[in-house]
């Protein structure tokens, strides 16, 4: 796996790949304006550069950009949900100019209208963002949950129906995060639990589909539905299935991205300490 984590553009996007050379990051996740901010100025050519010159300066693997939290692909209301599949364009043609492979998003929340019907909302809400970008190469990566409340995403099959409404799969992913699968059920502390995950995982999604994932612990127990990330090793999911997800050679080639607590500064350790649990060739 490519080791990296989410990092600030503070100052601009351009500073994002020292920040991940500080963290001793191999890749990299970030926001390219802010996350509770539907729309900002577009990114200067300047900006632009200084981004790619750091990435390959610093021979970063390009990784992810997520989209801002305010989206809600599933959205009840109207006006919402036009805002979101603008964002949405819009995210994704900042995504492309840096020439990052990949845009995470959650899958939204049905707010009542029940899963079945939201998971309709949002195969329609990815048909229309993708009839206004199809020219562009950006990948949009649908996020595993807790499924807390009426959240989609909270089991692998939501993820695939939507995936399999959508007119454009071929531009559909996944991201799998580690504390949100435990917080919706999914048992990987052990062998025997990770093996049944994994399996379920590519039944559901297919493996190939799944390029990204997002390294945290839990501070929520299993299947609790809470969505609050530990440092690695230090939340109830602890430290064997990380040991298992970074032997395991299927996903040796697809970016794995911290969003622990402590930001930037807590990121080299989190990193050290996956890094110790890789095993040796």
């Amino acid at each position: 796996m490519i080791l990296g984590a989410h990092v600030s553009i503070a100052g601009g996007v351009a500073n994002a790949p020292q920040n991940a050379l500080d963290a001793t990051c191999e890749t990299l996740q970030i926001f390219t304006k802010s996350q509770l901010q539907w729309q900002a100025p577009p990114l200067s050519r300047d900006e632009v550069a200084g981004f790619k010159r750091g990435m390959k300066l610093n021979h970063l693997v390009p990784g992810m950009v997520h989209a801002a939290y305010l989206v809600n692909l599933a959205a009840r209301d109207p006006d919402l949900l036009a805002k979101s599949r603008d964002c949405m364009v819009n995210d994704i043609g900042r995504t492309e100019r840096l020439g990052i492979p990949y845009l995470v998003v959650h899958p939204g929340a049905h707010r009542g209208q029940g899963a079945d019907k939201g998971i309709g909302v949002a195969a329609r809400s990815l048909d229309d963002i993708f009839r206004h970008t199809r020219a562009h190469r950006t990948m949009v990566l649908l996020e595993s949950t807790t499924g807390a409340g009426s959240v989609l995403g909270g089991t692998f099959e939501e993820l695939a129906a939507i995936r399999s409404l959508c007119r454009f799969p071929a531009h559909v992913g996944f991201c799998i995060d580690t504390c949100h699968i435990f917080g919706a059920g999914y048992d990987i502390r052990s062998l025997a639990g990770y093996a049944a995950t994994i399996h379920d995982l590519d039944r559901t999604l297919g493996l190939d589909n799944v390029r990204a994932f997002h390294l945290n612990d839990s501070k929520g127990e299993l299947g609790s539905k809470v969505d609050r990330h530990a440092e690695i090793g230090q939340g109830a999911i602890g430290l064997e299935p990380f040991r298992l997800l970074l032997a395991d050679r299927r996903f040796r080639r697809i970016p794995g991205i911290l969003e622990t607590p402590g930001g930037d500064g807590a990121y080299a350790r989190n990193l050290a300490i996956l890094r110790s649990l890789i095993p040796s060739p």
